[in-house]
Protein backbone atom coordinates (compact mmCIF):
# COMPACT_ATOMS: atom_id res chain seq x y z
CA UNK A 1 0.00 0.00 0.00
CA UNK A 2 1.57 3.35 -0.90
CA UNK A 3 -0.14 6.54 -0.59
CA UNK A 4 0.91 10.18 -0.57
CA UNK A 5 -0.57 13.39 1.17
CA UNK A 6 -0.10 16.17 -0.76
CA UNK A 7 1.04 19.58 2.06
CA UNK A 8 2.42 22.98 0.29
CA UNK A 9 2.63 26.06 1.57
CA UNK A 10 1.70 29.64 0.22
CA UNK A 11 -0.20 28.00 -2.86
CA UNK A 12 -3.99 28.11 -4.04
CA UNK A 13 -6.52 25.43 -4.19
CA UNK A 14 -5.75 25.14 -7.86
CA UNK A 15 -2.04 25.09 -7.40
CA UNK A 16 -2.20 21.82 -5.06
CA UNK A 17 -4.49 20.37 -7.55
CA UNK A 18 -1.66 21.14 -10.26
CA UNK A 19 0.89 19.53 -8.05
CA UNK A 20 -1.20 16.43 -7.60
CA UNK A 21 -1.24 15.52 -11.10
CA UNK A 22 2.30 17.03 -11.50
CA UNK A 23 3.66 14.52 -9.66
CA UNK A 24 1.20 11.28 -10.48
CA UNK A 25 2.14 12.46 -14.31
CA UNK A 26 5.80 12.63 -13.92
CA UNK A 27 6.03 9.14 -11.44
CA UNK A 28 3.96 7.57 -14.38
CA UNK A 29 6.21 8.42 -17.41
CA UNK A 30 9.02 7.58 -14.98
CA UNK A 31 8.24 4.29 -14.77
CA UNK A 32 7.27 3.63 -18.23
CA UNK A 33 10.13 4.71 -19.27
CA UNK A 34 12.25 2.58 -16.99
CA UNK A 35 13.50 -0.44 -18.36
CA UNK A 36 12.63 -3.20 -15.51
CA UNK A 37 9.92 -0.46 -14.06
CA UNK A 38 6.98 -0.60 -16.37
CA UNK A 39 6.49 -4.13 -16.72
CA UNK A 40 7.68 -5.26 -13.23
CA UNK A 41 5.40 -3.24 -11.45
CA UNK A 42 2.25 -3.10 -13.85
CA UNK A 43 1.80 -4.35 -17.19
CA UNK A 44 -1.46 -2.57 -17.96
CA UNK A 45 -0.11 1.00 -16.79
CA UNK A 46 -0.56 3.58 -19.34
CA UNK A 47 0.65 7.22 -20.08
CA UNK A 48 -2.09 9.72 -18.50
CA UNK A 49 -3.01 11.99 -20.43
CA UNK A 50 -3.39 15.69 -19.27
CA UNK A 51 -5.20 17.38 -18.22
CA UNK A 52 -6.42 14.83 -15.18
CA UNK A 53 -10.48 14.85 -15.10
CA UNK A 54 -11.74 17.10 -12.06
CA UNK A 55 -14.85 16.22 -10.59
CA UNK A 56 -16.43 18.37 -7.57
CA UNK A 57 -18.07 15.64 -4.57
CA UNK A 58 -21.28 17.32 -5.53
CA UNK A 59 -20.63 15.61 -8.97
CA UNK A 60 -19.79 12.71 -7.91
CA UNK A 61 -23.28 12.46 -6.01
CA UNK A 62 -25.23 13.02 -8.77
CA UNK A 63 -23.04 10.31 -10.82
CA UNK A 64 -23.52 7.64 -8.11
CA UNK A 65 -27.46 8.47 -8.26
CA UNK A 66 -27.69 8.77 -12.33
CA UNK A 67 -25.75 4.94 -12.65
CA UNK A 68 -28.14 3.73 -9.70
CA UNK A 69 -25.05 3.23 -7.46
CA UNK A 70 -26.71 3.02 -4.20
CA UNK A 71 -25.37 2.71 -0.85
CA UNK A 72 -25.89 0.01 1.57
CA UNK A 73 -29.28 0.18 2.99
CA UNK A 74 -30.24 0.45 -1.08
CA UNK A 75 -30.58 4.40 -0.98
CA UNK A 76 -29.10 7.14 -2.94
CA UNK A 77 -26.04 8.37 -2.05
CA UNK A 78 -26.87 12.47 -0.53
CA UNK A 79 -24.85 15.56 -0.06
CA UNK A 80 -23.13 15.07 3.17
CA UNK A 81 -22.84 10.77 2.96
CA UNK A 82 -19.25 9.62 3.10
CA UNK A 83 -19.01 7.41 -0.05
CA UNK A 84 -17.32 4.20 0.73
CA UNK A 85 -14.17 3.00 -0.97
CA UNK A 86 -16.26 0.30 -2.96
CA UNK A 87 -18.70 3.12 -4.44
CA UNK A 88 -15.75 5.26 -5.10
CA UNK A 89 -13.82 3.12 -7.06
CA UNK A 90 -16.97 1.64 -9.23
CA UNK A 91 -17.34 5.04 -10.27
CA UNK A 92 -14.03 5.75 -11.18
CA UNK A 93 -13.55 2.46 -12.97
CA UNK A 94 -16.92 3.19 -15.21
CA UNK A 95 -15.30 6.51 -16.21
CA UNK A 96 -12.07 4.50 -16.82
CA UNK A 97 -9.80 7.64 -16.38
CA UNK A 98 -7.89 9.38 -12.58
CA UNK A 99 -10.18 11.86 -11.38
CA UNK A 100 -9.09 14.50 -9.25
CA UNK A 101 -12.01 14.20 -6.70
CA UNK A 102 -13.12 17.83 -5.07
CA UNK A 103 -14.70 19.73 -2.64
CA UNK A 104 -15.71 17.36 0.35
CA UNK A 105 -18.29 18.06 2.92
CA UNK A 106 -16.51 19.84 5.97
CA UNK A 107 -18.72 16.88 7.94
CA UNK A 108 -16.70 14.10 6.90
CA UNK A 109 -13.39 15.90 6.48
CA UNK A 110 -10.72 16.35 8.87
CA UNK A 111 -10.90 19.72 11.52
CA UNK A 112 -8.40 21.62 10.25
CA UNK A 113 -9.00 21.55 6.02
CA UNK A 114 -9.49 25.01 4.54
CA UNK A 115 -12.98 25.74 4.17
CA UNK A 116 -14.11 26.90 0.04
CA UNK A 117 -14.28 30.47 -0.05
CA UNK A 118 -17.03 30.12 -2.37
CA UNK A 119 -19.42 27.47 -0.27
CA UNK A 120 -18.34 27.27 3.45
CA UNK A 121 -19.82 23.86 3.76
CA UNK A 122 -17.08 22.59 1.64
CA UNK A 123 -13.42 21.83 2.14
CA UNK A 124 -11.09 22.43 -0.64
CA UNK A 125 -9.92 18.69 -0.19
CA UNK A 126 -9.01 16.35 -2.55
CA UNK A 127 -8.13 12.96 -3.63
CA UNK A 128 -6.46 11.61 -6.83
CA UNK A 129 -8.55 8.00 -7.87
CA UNK A 130 -7.11 5.50 -10.12
CA UNK A 131 -8.98 3.32 -11.94
CA UNK A 132 -8.38 -0.52 -11.27
CA UNK A 133 -6.25 1.44 -8.06
CA UNK A 134 -8.59 3.55 -6.00
CA UNK A 135 -7.41 6.78 -4.14
CA UNK A 136 -3.55 7.61 -4.07
CA UNK A 137 -3.40 10.65 -3.22
CA UNK A 138 -5.40 12.74 -0.55
CA UNK A 139 -4.68 16.63 0.00
CA UNK A 140 -6.32 19.62 1.28
CA UNK A 141 -5.26 23.10 2.17
CA UNK A 142 -4.94 23.85 5.80
CA UNK A 143 -6.44 26.19 8.07
CA UNK A 144 -4.15 29.34 8.47
CA UNK A 145 -6.06 31.58 11.02
CA UNK A 146 -6.10 30.79 14.67
CA UNK A 147 -9.60 32.27 14.89
CA UNK A 148 -10.74 29.48 12.36
CA UNK A 149 -8.72 27.16 13.63
CA UNK A 150 -10.09 27.41 17.54
CA UNK A 151 -13.62 27.77 16.33
CA UNK A 152 -13.07 24.43 14.47
CA UNK A 153 -11.74 22.81 17.17
CA UNK A 154 -14.65 23.97 19.33
CA UNK A 155 -16.98 22.92 16.94
CA UNK A 156 -15.34 19.07 16.95
CA UNK A 157 -15.37 19.32 20.50
CA UNK A 158 -11.49 19.45 20.78
CA UNK A 159 -9.53 20.47 23.48
CA UNK A 160 -6.83 23.20 22.37
CA UNK A 161 -4.08 22.75 25.20
CA UNK A 162 -2.74 19.32 23.51
CA UNK A 163 -2.84 20.84 20.38
CA UNK A 164 -0.52 23.77 21.52
CA UNK A 165 2.00 23.36 19.00
CA UNK A 166 -0.04 22.99 16.07
CA UNK A 167 -1.87 26.58 17.00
Amino acid sequence: FTHVEAECAFITFNDLLDRMEDLVVDVTERILKHPEGGPLLYENIKPLKRPLKRMNYSEGIEYLKKHDIRNEEGEFYKFGDDIPEAPERKMTDEINEPILFCRFPAEIKSFYMQRDPSDNRLTESCDLLMPGVGEIIGGSMRMISYEQLTESFRRNGLQLEPYYWYL
